[in-house]
């Protein structure tokens, strides 16, 4: 074997037929799956080191389910350019993640960002704070657009924290220009966006909070009712009845 001979590469772990490309925190990846991971793990903005085999498998799979929604997603309601919902599969997107989809139910809470400080805020059960929401989309006022004293601004957007391992939050930047003097023309504009989003963001939420009839509980009413005609029709006792009905309701 020569001085300067070819040191052999090692096998993906994760697919263990391509030739690696990186090294993980405990093992080895290759291009293809390097680039089945995206968008949910960025290749270009990482240190492969120092992500797991676990967490590259997990994207994958994110981005194999990400797939199933995007194939199914059906538009219903939108804000703008800037928020789309698919309210009969509980989805919704945004402008600047579009090739993500999410779920009603992976929504913790949200706010609108002025400079840096929060001006309205809302999450899953609870009434927008900060504003006052007068039903359908484009109805949220208050102090989202009841200040007086104009400033410069030079940062509009809201903030969606979510239960994502990979997006936890994700923003939506009514700023095109980067700044704008609040009262202008375009920071009215913008003001009306934040209301519709803010708005459909509430109904999402708010739709999340419904207490719902879990299967569970219906199966056991069934349970019960099967055991009562039982009893009714003489084939267990009302004793044998009440034990069976004591034990479904882990009484």
């Amino acid at each position: 074997m020569g001085l300067f001979s070819r040191k052999e590469k090692e096998l993906c772990t994760i697919c263990s037929q391509n030739e690696s490309a990186k090294n993980l925190s405990d093992g080895f990846i290759c291009k293809e799956c390097m680039k089945n991971c995206s968008p949910f793990i960025n290749s270009f903005l990482l240190d492969w080191k120092a992500v797991s085999t676990e967490k590259v498998t997990t994207a994958i799979k994110a981005k194999e389910d990400n797939l199933e929604r995007t194939n199914i997603f059906n538009k219903t309601q939108n804000a703008g350019t800037y928020l789309e919902v698919d309210s009969v599969n509980q989805f919704w997107k945004v402008s600047s993640l579009s090739n993500v989809i999410f779920r009603y139910n992976e929504i913790l809470d949200f706010e609108l960002l002025e400079n840096g400080k929060t001006v309205t805020k809302g999450g899953l059960g609870s009434a927008v704070v900060g504003g006052v929401l007068f039903g359908g989309v484009g109805a949220i006022v208050g102090s989202v657009a009841g200040k007086k004293h104009q400033q410069e601004i030079t940062e509009y957007k809201i903030k969606i924290t979510t239960n994502n391992t990979f997006f936890p939050s994700v923003y939506i930047d009514f700023l095109s220009a980067g700044k704008e003097k609040e009262g202008s023309f375009t920071h009215k504009i913008n003001v009306k966006l934040a209301q519709e989003v803010l708005s459909l963001l509430t109904q999402i939420t708010n739709s999340q909070a419904e207490p719902q009839t879990t299967t569970n509980d219906i199966s056991v009413a069934d349970e019960i009712l099967k055991f009562k005609q039982l009893m009714d029709s003489s084939i267990i006792t009302e004793e044998e009845f009440n034990s069976k009905k004591t034990q479904l309701l882990n009484l």
